[in-house]
């Protein structure tokens, strides 16, 4: 049963509909599946391994010989658009420096209840982990997730994976990027006629609510020009979160969309985050 309406909220939606405030939206995002193709043409990935049965239960790990770890990226999409297959250019400079690396896509909102979307992921690195990673991918893991990938990536920080049969603290460190959080802003926005979450749900599937359940390294990054409503869902995460004692990164001049150059450029703020989290020594 769909949720019952809910009266657009004009101050959430300028703040989450990020198509009224990103004008070259279309014009990032629209080279995204050519840079994807090109990479993948350089450096062909193990593609669409099946983590479920769902149709969209796929990832693409691209194995860099000799690894030193692996870094996983979660796509964004507000939990109902996108797929790894327009991201396979973030892979590049991380095998480069010797890591490889792991897209998964999952189900889609309205096909798939939001409910069942954070499980899924957690089913996807947990496959990867147990089946698909070699010792050495295993001995340095961080994970990352750009806006809905952003919360699904904190939320495995909240997972008891010894009861899913892998080590208490899988991986070391975590960075999501421009995510949302908290989602109750969401159900007054026309978002919510995808995701199709009550006031009820979004409070408690909010990871505003639900404390991480271990500590790992935390980077928690958000752009400089994104909305308010972006940078204060970082800010309260890293403030809900402060017995990780997370890093709060802001990157000059980025926007929702092209934040993430910032990641898949060996220069980018966001890169050096991230290898500094790789290249950590494991704990």
């Amino acid at each position: 049963m769909n949720p019952p309406a809910v009266a657009i909220d004009e101050t959430s939606e300028l703040q989450y509909n990020l198509a009224l405030t990103v004008p070259d939206m279309p014009v990032t995002t629209g080279a995204w599946p050519a840079r994807a193709e090109a990479a993948r043409r350089r450096h062909p990935p193990l593609a669409d391994l099946a983590y479920g049965t769902h149709p969209r239960a796929r990832l693409d790990l691209f194995r860099a010989p000799s690894p030193r770890g692996t870094f996983v990226f979660i796509h964004g999409g507000f939990w109902r658009a996108r797929s790894k297959d327009e991201f396979s250019w973030i892979a590049e400079p991380f095998l480069a420096a010797g890591y490889s690396v792991a897209l998964p896509s999952y189900p889609l909102c309205p096909q798939a209840p939001f409910a069942t979307i954070a499980p899924a992921i957690r089913a996807a690195f947990a496959h990867l982990y147990r089946v698909l990673l070699s010792p050495d991918e295993r001995a340095r893991i961080v994970i990352s997730g750009h806006s809905a990938g952003g919360y699904l990536a904190a939320d495995l920080l909240t997972v008891d994976w010894q009861a899913l049969d892998l080590p208490a603290i899988p991986f070391q460190g975590v960075l999501p990027i421009s995510g949302v959080f908290d989602l109750s802003p969401l159900v007054a926005t026309s978002i919510n006629g995808d995701l199709q979450l009550t006031r009820e749900e979004a409070v408690r599937l909010s990871l505003h609510q639900t404390p991480a359940r271990f500590p790992v390294r935390t980077v928690v990054a958000v752009g400089a020009a994104e909305t308010d409503g972006f940078r204060q869902q970082s800010t309260g995460l890293a403030e809900r979160w402060h017995d990780l004692s997370p890093t709060l990164l802001t990157v000059p001049g980025a926007h929702h969309f092209d934040i993430l150059d910032s990641l898949a450029t060996p220069d980018g703020l966001l890169h050096a985050a991230a290898r500094d989290l790789l290249d950590a020594d494991p704990a």
